[in-house]
């Protein structure tokens, strides 16, 4: 096969206007099939995309012998019981970050991955940017010196009535929904799991809404880390060392921009290129399938993610 065959589970928002646009453009992988509890959804689906196969149920789609991977855009709290459904019915599987609701969920996927000889990753997509890949080279090149604070913000005003962000059973709250993006950023830089974390929020029926956490390294040093939606956004990043900072506006992005190094010598701007996140994602993750290789992002990594956030979940206990 030259491309992966692709299903589905769940018309979710994301999924309709990013993953399935991004699918259908990766180059090496094709759109099979779509599935959807919701009848009227499916006619949608139908109407936008109308070679796809169309499944009411999540267990007919992951019954299709022509779906060889699975994108799972569900409910942060129904991450795990899909993904490894669709594992054990053969599938590789490309889920929504996070992967799961703390890091036990994400070892128990990892063990499932494994045991089936399948694909599993986090949708990190922001990963697949020019501007995260320059990143990467700065802190490896040595020009900051050693790293002495970090930190990385990711906010925005959340305006839409009745979404899943908002329902704690579904795992909703900032922390979840765009503080895992910060993370993640400290641990790409980091490589660790913090020595300790204090972390204070403001919560609203029942999740958090504006967040922020301390994050100490056996090395010294610190991070910041801040998430939020009941306020204007918000997306940048710093990181300090002893011979320079790294500013990174539109962190998580893929415009076109520039990402700033301040020296004693002064400021360079570096170009960054406009990146198609969503699309390299499929490419990368289906060329891996394809190829029997590993995607870019690693589950060791996503494990550590998950052990950050569950260090700052249990430090927000009274």
């Amino acid at each position: 096969m030259n491309k992966l065959r692709w299903g589905i589970l769940g018309y979710a928002r994301i999924a309709r206007l990013n993953a399935i646009p991004a699918l259908l453009r990766a180059g090496n992988a094709e759109l099979v099939a779509i599935a959807s509890r919701d009848a009227n959804k499916l006619a949608e689906c139908a109407a936008q995309f109308p070679l796809a196969r169309l499944h009411l149920s999540y267990e007919a789609l992951l019954a299709d012998p022509d779906v060889d991977a699975v994108y799972v855009p569900l409910p942060n709290s129904l991450h795990k019981p899909w993904s490894i459904a669709a594992l054990k019915a053969g599938k590789h599987v490309l889920c929504e970050k996070p992967l799961a609701m703390n890091a036990a969920e994400a070892r128990e996927m990892t063990a499932v991955a494994q045991a089936h000889g399948k694909l599993l990753m986090e949708a990190f997509m922001y990963r697949y940017t020019d501007r995260a890949r320059r990143v990467q080279e700065l802190i490896e090149s040595g020009v900051l010196g050693p790293l002495r604070h970090i930190n990385a913000s990711f906010r925005f005003f959340l305006d839409r009535p009745n979404t899943i962000k908002a329902q704690p059973e579904l795992g909703g709250g900032a922390l979840y929904d765009v503080g895992c993006y910060p993370v993640n950023l400290v641990g790409l830089i980091t490589g660790a799991v913090p020595l300790s974390v204090k972390a204070v929020a403001e919560y609203e029926q029942g999740v958090d809404v504006n967040l922020s956490a301390l994050l100490q390294y056996e090395d010294g040093l610190i991070a910041n880390i801040h998430c939020g939606f009941n306020a204007h956004g918000r997306m940048h990043a710093e990181v300090i060392g002893t011979l320079g900072v790294l500013e990174i506006p539109d962190t998580f992005l893929d415009p076109a921009g520039e990402i700033l190094v301040h020296t004693k010598a002064g400021t360079e701007r570096i170009a960054i290129a406009e990146s198609d996140r969503y699309g390299a994602e499929f490419r990368d993750f289906s060329a891996a399938a394809l190829e029997g290789r590993a995607p870019l992002l690693t589950l060791d990594e996503t494990i550590r993610n998950m052990q950050v956030m569950d260090m700052i979940r249990e430090s927000l206990k009274p």
